[in-house]
């Protein structure tokens, strides 16, 4: 006899509990250590108290380092290395010298964009083609599992490579094309707002989030079934609207319908199928756990401000004193920051499982810290607050990065003293 709800709960971890295998991809670490220089770098530049009036090409920078070189680069390039072999089943990355090339194209683009905005567009569109080519490489090759059996994070790896394979090459095209005609950091900023954006930042959410709060033996459940066709929708649609919008004839009402075909039905379907499995699964617990559900929060507030911004464009009365659509971006941005961590504490607990009480003690204050910085930062009088819980958080993760890297220089000192006594 079946019983449903409460009473019939998968008892299985989620992916980012199991430490049993997740000892390769050291060099991805290279990754989160570029998104933690962006998205420092970007947040002193978008500080009040240190310009009175921003120039367009500070507010471009910002926007650039916040959301391009810290999202994808890590998903595509850091979380690539370290899961993606593993819920493959297979050996290893199919084009690891694509992962060193993209990340030193996106290391020099990130050094270069507060002062060549369209130069440091251009090497990220070069840098995450490399990572895209490399994530889609080793799904066709180097996987040693039938396609229908892929969980749900490796559609969203897959989802987010495509759509990078689309955004480049056309992102390409518009910067040589704007710099022929002289066009202004206006220009650009207009162009990558909107379905780029939301793309690049709620694939890997979503698929970082299920990952982290899901069990893994959920074959049956709703979010399987969903995964490749709502993660594909997101991944593609909206970024082939752009496209066509930005360099062909697509009018804007088909253009802004296709907001709502290719990023909110999908993630809308996604959402009930996750509710539905959530519902039926023992609630996780830990710091991945806790990272991935307050990113959950605050992404669902961010889609909520947006969504509901042009109910409130038309009144007198803006609410709480600031523009809706502008908290909600920073939500989303933030919330996908939050889903990022989520896996890079994953990681690191699978590597610091013997510090298992100090870890989750430690990971769950950081979790706090980050969330209420998120929260104050939603509104101007909570700048100070804000600036000073986020930039705490950035030195908190000094010390998980600092135990996993000084873990991993032991094993390569006694692997190198090991066949030096063999010899």
């Amino acid at each position: 006899m079946n019983v449903t709800g409460w009473q019939n709960r998968v008892t299985s971890g989620p992916l980012f509990q199991r430490a049993s295998s997740f000892h390769r991809g050291g060099s991805g670490g290279a990754f989160f250590l570029l998104a933690l220089f962006a998205g420092m770098l970007g947040g002193v530049m978008g500080l009040p108290f240190l310009h009175v009036h921003p120039s367009a090409g500070v507010v471009v920078s910002h926007a650039v380092l916040m959301t391009f070189y810290v999202v994808a680069p890590v998903f595509l390039g850091g979380m690539a290395q370290w899961f993606l072999p593993d819920l493959l089943k297979g050996e290893g990355m199919a084009l690891p010298s694509a992962t060193r090339i993209g990340f030193g194209v996106l290391a020099v683009g990130a050094f270069l964009l507060p002062v060549m905005p369209y130069g440091g567009l251009a090497l990220w569109s070069i840098g995450v083609l490399a990572l895209a080519f490399n994530v889609v490489a080793t799904v066709l090759e180097m996987r040693s599992i039938s396609f229908r059996s892929f969980p749900p994070l490796v559609w969203a790896f897959l989802a987010n490579a495509l759509s990078m394979l689309v955004i480049a090459p056309v992102l390409l095209a518009f910067l040589l094309r704007g710099g022929l005609a002289n066009a202004g950091p206006d220009a650009l900023l207009s162009v990558l707002r909107g379905p780029v954006e939301m793309t690049l930042l709620s694939v890997p959410s979503l698929g970082i989030i299920i990952a982290a709060l899901l069990p893994e033996q959920t074959e049956q459940g709703w979010v399987p079934r969903c995964a490749p066709y709502a993660f594909g929708v997101m991944g593609l649609v909206p970024v082939l609207f752009w496209a066509d919008h930005l360099f062909g004839d697509l009018p804007s009402s088909a253009y802004k319908a296709s907001l709502t075909v290719g990023l909110v039905l999908p993630c809308l379907a996604l959402l009930v199928a996750f509710a539905r499995d959530l519902w039926r699964a023992a609630l996780p617990s830990g710091p991945a756990a806790g990272w991935a559900s307050g990113g959950l929060v605050l992404l669902l507030a961010g889609w909520a401000a947006m969504l509901t911004e042009p109910l409130w464009a038309g009144g007198s009365v803006q609410p709480a004193a600031f523009m809706l659509g502008a908290a909600g971006h920073q939500l989303v941005m933030f919330g996908s920051l939050l889903a990022l961590s989520a896996a890079f504490y994953g990681w690191c607990g699978a590597r610091l499982a013997s510090h298992g009480r100090f870890f989750a003690a430690f990971g769950m204050a950081h979790t706090l810290v980050t969330f209420v910085g998120a929260l104050c930062s939603v509104l101007p009088q909570l700048v100070m607050p804000a600036t000073l819980l986020m930039g705490g958080s950035l030195l908190m993760f000094a010390l998980p990065a600092g135990m996993v890297w000084y873990g991993m220089l032991v094993e390569r000192t006694q692997e190198v003293t090991g066949l030096l006594r063999k010899q």
